[in-house]
């Protein structure tokens, strides 16, 4: 394993040996790379993957992996809500599907990792972790030092050597896929020339111009043209559910119990506490409480309607009662007040203690969802929510990644049902308000959403396209004129339009009054210098475009930037190819998804 490095030096830089090894053990630990379990060699499945069975416990760990990712670019103080929280899940999820279907492969390809392969690949590729560590206070990487902490014949460098062996056969797999783009001397010229040529265009507007009456269309225009756009209409497959929601609710109690603790709190800082500090140890606002609980400056009718009089009537360092809002309670402390431009203004600090469900209220309603799971277990759904007196709900149907009317968005709900067959029952699924137990009632499958329905869409689609094509034939008759005749503006004229010009510009480059994106930078890079092309579409109008100039790039800059195209072009490249090669293997990938779980 690292034998040869291992019997060649002393003892060196042991304490960085075992803080690095005890700050990666619990990323490398977990052996994502393994790509999961085959079926039979645990519990605790929530899914699998061609049969190859994916752990709750490796789940958590990308989950928190990718967490921590994210606490590192945000700050410590950073809290998921509720959406991100599930993005990061369903991230974590596919992070899980793809090392499972790369690491099939790997075994199908039959690619290994030797020794001496991977001694090369750590002595050329430290770790990020480790490239910190030997990083010294000017920034720079002491890689000397770093080698000979690898030869150190006493550390343990077993989980460095687990993370070499888990990436270093995806490298040799992605080196074996991209080495079959092949970039031409051709398509780097095309490319060098598409970034480098400078054009001069004059062109024509065309607008589409509304109709005076505006046009209706018959009956029969509309019905023609959804036969023929019936692939348009495919309405997706849906779900229909039926489901308990219970709230979250916090009681008298708890509303008491937080009144009280920042009302204490405000006999501290009266008492000397400092409000900056209590602002940052106890301020559930974690957007201010890093900030002493500054809010800056602000007018009235910004922030709601009690907490803006109150901070108003403060005199400057005097400290509010508890203030009751949407929010919470909070203790408001206004530090100084102005006028802006004839506007009072005034900047405060706060400190908020929210009202929450507390202990008791959360334990007394897991109490009684464990009761209620039971009764639907015997019972079923409706009998277990009549005893307990909920009520039962059933949305209307909804298709996959969508919101629920009435309910709002709630992924959980829509991926168990989506994930789960008629007549299956979820465990209890939470979001930061409330808790559901779903049951799946309905599988709706797709079909074409009938005429009626999509007939205000077909209606606005035929208008519109008529006020295009009346613009395009007026574009392709001026642009007759202008070809017949020699002249762009005599044409232009005729039908009340200008001429405008371009500045120089590149193809990828944003045109005055055009933008970029529109199709006109690359009709008009086709266009030869002089000739007046045919209509280009804009947004809302046509463009017949004349090149009058064309500076291509210089041989010497071509020489130049050679070695870049050619990396850009072989990067791009492989991209698409590692793209669509991932692509297929996930489509024809058999994915078993029960991370929620079932009540039967």
């Amino acid at each position: 394993m690292l034998k040869q490095l291992r019997e060649n030096t002393k003892t060196i830089l042991w304490v960085v040996v075992v803080a690095f090894v005890v700050s990666i053990f619990a990323v490398w630990g977990m052996n994502i790379g393994s790509g999961g379990r085959r079926p039979g060699e645990g519990s605790n499945v929530i899914g699998s993957v061609d049969g190859i069975e994916l752990s709750r416990q490796m789940y958590a760990n990308t989950f928190q992996e990718l967490y921590n990712n994210l606490k590192m670019q945000r700050g410590e103080d950073f809290r998921l809500s509720n959406t991100e929280s599930y993005m990061l899940n369903e991230q974590a999820w596919e992070m899980m599907i793809q090392k499972t279907i790369i690491a099939k492969e790997i075994e199908r390809l039959g690619i290994t990792v030797t020794d001496g392969e991977l001694v090369s690949f750590l002595r050329r590729n430290p770790h990020p972790t480790l490239r910190q560590m030997f990083t010294g206070e000017e920034g720079n990487f002491d890689y000397q030092a770093y080698l000979q902490a690898l030869s150190n014949p006493d550390a343990d460098w077993i989980e460095l050597e687990r993370w070499g062996r888990s990436i270093l056969p995806e490298l040799k797999l992605e080196i074996m896929l991209s080495s079959q783009v092949h970039v031409s001397e051709r398509q780097i010229r095309n490319r060098f020339q598409r970034q480098n040529t400078r054009i001069k265009a004059r062109y024509v507007k065309v607008p589409f111009s509304d109709e005076d009456p505006p046009y209706e269309p018959a009956d029969a225009e509309i019905r023609a043209m959804y036969e023929e756009k019936r692939e348009d209409f495919k309405a997706p497959e849906k779900r229909a559910i039926r489901m308990v929601r219970l709230e979250k609710a916090p009681t008298d109690l708890d509303e008491l119990d937080v009144f009280e603790r920042i009302n204490d709190l405000r006999g501290e800082i009266l008492a000397g506490l400092d409000f900056a500090e209590a602002a940052r140890q106890e301020s559930d606002d974690y957007m201010t409480a890093q900030k002493d609980g500054d809010l800056g400056f602000f007018g009235r009718g910004v922030m709601d309607t009690l907490f803006t009089e109150t901070a108003f009537a403060l005199e400057p360092g005097e400290i509010s009662e508890p203030v009751r809002t949407t929010f919470g309670y909070h203790l408001i402390r206004t530090e100084e007040k102005t006028v802006e431009e004839g506007e009072e203004k005034v900047r405060a600090s706060h400190i908020l203690m929210r009202v929450e469900p507390g202990y008791d209220t959360i334990d007394s309603l897991r109490t009684m969802l464990t009761n209620l799971r039971e009764a639907i277990t015997d019972k079923g759904l409706p009998a277990a929510a009549a005893d307990f007196g909920l009520e039962i709900t059933e949305p209307e149907p909804f298709v996959e990644g969508s919101f629920i009317k009435d309910h709002g968005y709630l992924p959980r709900v829509v991926n168990f049902a989506f994930n789960n067959g008629v007549g299956k029952i979820s465990g209890t699924m939470e979001n930061e308000q409330y808790i559901y137990i779903v049951e799946v009632i309905q599988v709706i499958g797709e079909s074409t959403m009938p005429l009626e329905e999509v007939r205000p869409q077909l209606v606005e689609r035929i208008k519109a396209e008529r006020l295009a094509n009346t613009a395009l034939e007026t574009a392709r008759e001026l642009r007759a004129r202008a070809v017949t005749g020699g002249d762009l503006e005599a044409a232009a004229h005729s039908f009340e339009l200008e001429v405008t010009e371009t500045p120089p510009f590149i193809i990828d480059s944003s045109i005055p009054e055009i933008g970029m994106g529109t199709g006109f930078a690359a009709a008009a890079y086709e266009l030869q210098t002089g000739r007046i092309g045919p209509p280009v579409k804009g947004q809302n109008e046509w463009f017949i475009i004349q090149v009058v100039d064309r500076v291509p790039g210089e041989t010497s800059e071509l020489i130049a930037q050679k070695e870049a195209i050619l990396q850009q072009l072989r990067q791009e490249s492989a991209s698409r190819f590692l793209a669509l090669w991932y692509d297929k293997l996930r489509k024809d990938a058999k994915v078993v998804d029960h991370r929620e779980q079932t009540l039967n």
